[in-house]
C-alpha cells in the first residue's frame, strides 16, 4: 500500500519530468528537483541557505549557482506550462476561473487597498459606528 506522500511524490515526478525534459544542461534537470521540493515543502524561509539546508545539507553553493547563474531559455518551460495548463483545465479551449476570496490577507496595511471580503473571515464589518440624527 503507498502512503499520501509516496503518491504526491510520484505525482510531482511525473509532472516534473516533462518540464526537465525542456531543460538544456545536466546541472538543470540535477538541481531544479532539489529546489522546488524546497519551495514546496515544509519551512517558512523559502531563500536559497534554508532551502538548501533542508533538503541538500552540504550542497548550498550548488543550489545557489542553479537558482543565481545558471543560463536557460524561458520560452521552452513556458511552453511545457501552457501545456500542462491546458490539460489540467479541460483543454484550449476551457476557461480557468481563480477565486481569491479564501485567501486570507496578511499584514495590517495594504496601501490603496479597502479591505475586501473573504471566505475564511466572512463578509466586511463596519469599523466605525453610524451616527444618525
Amino acid at each position: 500500500m503507498t502512503s499520501p506522500t509516496t503518491d504526491w511524490r510520484a505525482a510531482f515526478e511525473t509532472w516534473l519530468a516533462l518540464f526537465l525534459a525542456r531543460l538544456g544542461r545536466v546541472e538543470q534537470r540535477r538541481w531544479a528537483p532539489v529546489y522546488l521540493q524546497g519551495l514546496l515543502g515544509p519551512g517558512e524561509r523559502k531563500s536559497v541557505e534554508p532551502i538548501a539546508a533542508r533538503v541538500a545539507p552540504g550542497d548550498v553553493q550548488q543550489l545557489h549557482h542553479f537558482i543565481s547563474t545558471s543560463p536557460w531559455r524561458c520560452e521552452p518551460l513556458e511552453e511545457e506550462l501552457v501545456r500542462a495548463a491546458d490539460r489540467l483545465v479541460g483543454g484550449p479551449d476551457a476557461v480557468l476561473v481563480i477565486d481569491d476570496t479564501a485567501l486570507v490577507k496578511q499584514g495590517r496595511h495594504s496601501v490603496g487597498v479597502a479591505r475586501q471580503y473573504c471566505g475564511q473571515l466572512g463578509p466586511r464589518r463596519p469599523t466605525a459606528k453610524l451616527w444618525s440624527h
